[in-house]
């Protein structure tokens, strides 16, 4: 396999596993307790969290290696299921995620791609910028009349998926790291 089918492979499962966990149970799950909140600014996000690990690890090479996997779960669970989201949100969302991630970098003069333990926390932060831009061009391209609302709505989504992603990850590795020791 080539260099660039592992991480296209890697991102693109990942990306429709979180998207398939949201859509197939947190929004269910959303919706029954919380039936007020539109299933287009869900409350918890997961794929947040693989768009901006990708965008850390590969910068923007993570938009091509995302955008086939963003538009095919856009075409299954927002435009098969009648959701109201723009055709260029997967393009959107991704230009988003990697403007937060380049913004973080230059204001925590971070260089991208490096393994680090600590990298959760910029992760975070980058993560949070990111979902802002992303509230704001989705909320744009949705004629929103309460941006500010709709942009919140969207971050807490954002970045509730995004701590999801990581503990996700997280545990995944302690699991492998138990499993399999050295």
């Amino acid at each position: 396999m080539n260099n660039a089918a592992t991480p296209f492979i890697a991102l693109s499962a990942a990306y429709i596993i979180a998207f398939t966990l949201t859509s197939g149970f947190v929004y269910p799950i959303q919706t029954a307790l919380l039936p007020s909140v539109s299933e287009a600014t869900g409350l918890l996000f997961i794929p947040h969290g693989v768009r901006i690990i990708g965008m850390y690890y590969f910068g923007w090479r993570a938009i091509p290696y995302l955008l086939p996997a963003s538009y095919l779960m856009w075409f299954l669970a927002v435009y098969g299921n009648g959701v109201e989201l723009h055709f260029y949100q997967p393009v959107i969302s991704l230009i988003a995620c990697y403007l937060g991630v380049l913004l973080a970098s230059a204001l925590c003069m971070i260089r991208l791609g490096q393994l680090d333990l600590k990298a959760w926390k910029f992760l975070i932060f980058a993560g949070v910028i990111g979902s802002l831009f992303n509230g704001i061009g989705l909320s744009l391209t949705q004629g929103s009349t309460s941006l500010a609302i709709n942009v919140l709505g969207y971050v807490i989504g954002d970045v509730a998926g995004l701590f999801t992603s990581l503990l996700i990850l997280m545990y995944l590795f302690k699991f492998l790291r138990l499993s399999h020791p050295s």
